[in-house]
């Protein structure tokens, strides 16, 4: 039985500068504590970014997405840490 793949959804070009440039932000990241958990991102790497790429979207906006994917990110973290200690 063949399953139909839906095709992929389309993105504009900012969400993908955007989802870009939390990818980079983010490989600066410090873990913290003894079980290696993900630090929030700092405005200090956001602003290395921004020095280094410079800015085509408003700050407040671009600072509010970065960080909503980090706590994003970090969220399904802690419960696939969760999940891990239940196992």
């Amino acid at each position: 039985m063949r399953v139909a793949v839906p095709d992929a959804p389309a993105v504009d070009a900012v969400t993908v500068e955007i989802i870009e440039a939390y990818y980079v932000i983010s490989r600066g990241r410090q873990y913290v504590g003894m079980n290696g958990a993900p630090a929030p991102l700092s405005i200090g790497a956001v602003n290395e970014y921004l020095s280094a790429y410079g800015q085509r979207q408003c700050r407040r906006e671009f600072d509010a997405v970065i960080f909503a994917l980090d706590d994003e990110f970090r969220a399904a973290w802690v419960e696939k840490s969760k999940s891990k200690e239940n196992e």
